[in-house]
């Protein structure tokens, strides 16, 4: 049985009414904890212009969070890439591994939000095409090569860049997506996929059996990183969890609907805040005893070939000192029993 790795998210949870010295001062005491329970990752992710929930920018945030754990490698999960300068971002995250001693993950996807592309004066039909050019001009920049092309979208003229990752070729690429098209885009174009918490767990299987058939079919390798997310709730008793993941789940999936999520394998019904209706905890989450969420994740490790689990402490409207329990109860009763190996 091989170990696992654990990241965890330092979520957001406020918008503009909380004073923003609460959110770090919290997400700060979250990374060090996990530090400090076994974890070896962090996670930040991307939106722009939240109103219900306040993002603040990866690249930047994780450089300061790190110096609070810095064993842990920091993960951008995920940039929204279609909506990036490739030259800019190339860069960035470049310096971001340089800053961390080269414990850096480049995690990417699409985006969804139509506020946002209408905001970056995006037309949303070209984020694949934006995506895949992006990508493909940061790899270049990555190269440690001189760079000359002209895509659709961007152009560099025979350039050498000084601004480089630590690692030739750049750090891990990690592609989120959690349609079907959108799995074998990763398989294809990225590293690993980064599996995102919405498909059911039939749904979750079907979609690794879709990305490995495409990494197969391009000759590429099978046995490398399996990220995903899953939402998990660890109580004393398998009922007791379920009520818990309801009543914290919902006005988050109600905002992530309100934002404009939705297609396939994601959740179609709308939560009512407060009362977790629509919310498929039985499909969609890890809930249940310590020994029954160990359970769950071994059998992700062991049947999907799972190699990282990206815990969520952090709800909307759940007080900071319960999270923090729920993040010592499961670094202490649930982590340990997975990271050795027997």
């Amino acid at each position: 049985m091989n170990g696992l790795h654990f990241g965890i998210l330092p979520t957001p949870i406020y918008g503009a009414e909380t004073p923003y010295q609460k959110q770090l001062a919290e997400h700060r005491e979250l990374v060090r904890a996990a530090e400090e329970l076994g974890f070896d990752h962090m996670v930040c992710g991307q939106h722009f212009l939240g109103a219900e929930l306040r993002y603040y920018q990866p690249v930047p945030y994780l450089t300061w969070l790190s110096s609070a754990a810095p064993t842990m490698t920091v993960v951008t999960g995920i940039i929204l890439l279609s909506m990036a300068n490739p030259v800019d971002m190339a860069e960035q995250v470049a310096t971001l591994d340089v800053l961390t001693g080269g414990r850096t993950v480049f995690g990417v996807g699409l985006g969804y939000s139509e506020r946002e592309f209408r905001a970056f004066g995006i037309d949303g039909r070209t984020k694949v095409r934006r995506f895949e050019e992006a990508l493909s001009f940061i790899r270049d920049l990555w190269s440690g090569r001189p760079v000359n092309r002209t895509g659709r979208f961007w152009q560099v003229e025979d350039v050498l860049p000084a601004v480089q990752p630590t690692r030739p070729g750049g750090p891990p690429v990690w592609v989120g997506g959690q349609s079907e098209a959108a799995v074998r885009r990763a398989a294809r174009l990225g590293d690993a996929w980064y599996a995102p918490p919405f498909p059911s767990h039939a749904g979750l299987a079907a979609l690794r059996a879709a990305f490995l058939e495409e990494r197969a079919a391009h000759g590429l390798p099978t046995d490398g990183a399996f990220p995903l997310r899953r939402e998990l709730i660890v109580a004393d008793t398998r009922r007791e969890a379920e009520e818990l993941a309801r009543r914290r789940s919902a006005l988050r999936y109600q905002t992530y609907r309100s934002w404009g999520l939705g297609g396939e394998h994601t959740p179609t019904a709308t939560a009512q805040a407060g009362t977790g209706v629509g919310i498929d905890v039985e499909q969609q989450f890890i809930v249940g005893s310590p020994d029954e969420c160990v359970d769950r994740l071994g059998a992700l490790r062991d049947e999907l070939g799972m190699t990282h689990f990206m815990f969520k402490a952090h709800w909307q409207g759940l007080p900071h000192a319960d999270a923090m329990r729920q993040l010592e109860r499961f670094g202490i009763e649930v982590l340990p029993k997975l990271c050795g190996s027997a």
